[in-house]
C-alpha cells in the first residue's frame, strides 16, 4: 500500500487519476460535521458542490434537511449550518441531509469518480485506517484545505492518518495536546471563534470519539 498525502482540488484531480482510495480530510469542520451527523442517527449526507446544485437535488428529496454553511455562517434558509455541535444536539435518525460547504463538499464532487472515497478528521481517524487496511488499494489523502489554500489542521491530520496507515506502532511526532495548539493559530479557528463557535473546535479536536467511516456511494455518503 501506497500513501500519499495531496492538497486541494488539483491533488484530487491527482489522486482520482491514479484510481487511489481517497480519504478526504476537512478537519474544520466538514470531517466532523459528517460523521457527527451519523452519530446523531442521519441515513445519507448528499454532497452538493453550490447553493444551485443543492436545490437541484432537494427536488428529488423534498423531506431531507437543508445544511450548509459559507465562511461558518449557516446559509439563510438552510435547516442546519455545518457544526458538529448542532448535528449532535440534533435528531437526525433516517434523515436525508443535503449538504453545501465553503470546502469539503467541493472536494467531494471533485473525488467523485474515485473507486472509494470516505471521509476523515481527527475524530474517527483510527477507524478511517483501519477501514482501509483491509482494502488492498493505494491511499490519497487529500487535504482540502480553506479557500485554495493549506491551512495546517488538514496537514496535520492528514499526516497524523498516514502514520497510522504506514507505521501504526510508531508515536505521531506531536502529541495531542500539540496538534490542537498548533490548530489554533488557524485562520480557521479564527474564524469559528469570531463566530463564537470554540465549542465546534473542541470537537474537531475529538481524536478517535467516533468509530464510524462514512462512505461515499457515487451519490450521497452512507455507513457500510
Amino acid at each position: 500500500m501506497k500513501v500519499r498525502i495531496e492538497h486541494g482540488i488539483s491533488g484530487a484531480e491527482i489522486a482520482v487519476s491514479r484510481g487511489d482510495a481517497i480519504v478526504i480530510v476537512d478537519t474544520i469542520r466538514a470531517s466532523t460535521t459528517y460523521v457527527t451527523a451519523f452519530a446523531s442517527g442521519a441515513d445519507r449526507i448528499i454532497p452538493c458542490s453550490s447553493r444551485k446544485h443543492l436545490a437541484e437535488k432537494y427536488e428529488g428529496y423534498p423531506n431531507s434537511l437543508k445544511c450548509g454553511e459559507r465562511l461558518c455562517k449557516k446559509i439563510e434558509g438552510y435547516d442546519l449550518g455545518s457544526s458538529p455541535v448542532e448535528m449532535s444536539n440534533t435528531d437526525l435518525t433516517g434523515k436525508v441531509l443535503l449538504s453545501s460547504t465553503t470546502n469539503g463538499s467541493r472536494m467531494v464532487v471533485a473525488c467523485s469518480d474515485s473507486p472509494l472515497v470516505v471521509m476523515g478528521g481527527f475524530c474517527n481517524a483510527s477507524s478511517v485506517a483501519e477501514f482501509l487496511k483491509g482494502k488492498n488499494m493505494d491511499v490519497s489523502i487529500i487535504c482540502s484545505g480553506r479557500l485554495g489554500e493549506e491551512v495546517i489542521e488538514d496537514n496535520l491530520c492528514g499526516e497524523f492518518i498516514k502514520n497510522l496507515l504506514v507505521s501504526p506502532s510508531k508515536t505521531f511526532r506531536l502529541s495531542k495536546e500539540e496538534i490542537e495548539e498548533e490548530c489554533l493559530v488557524s485562520p480557521s479557528y479564527e474564524m469559528l471563534s469570531s463566530a463564537g463557535l470554540e465549542a465546534d473546535f473542541e470537537k474537531c479536536m475529538s481524536f478517535d470519539s467516533h468509530s464510524l467511516v462514512p462512505v461515499f456511494d457515487g451519490e450521497a455518503f452512507t455507513l457500510l
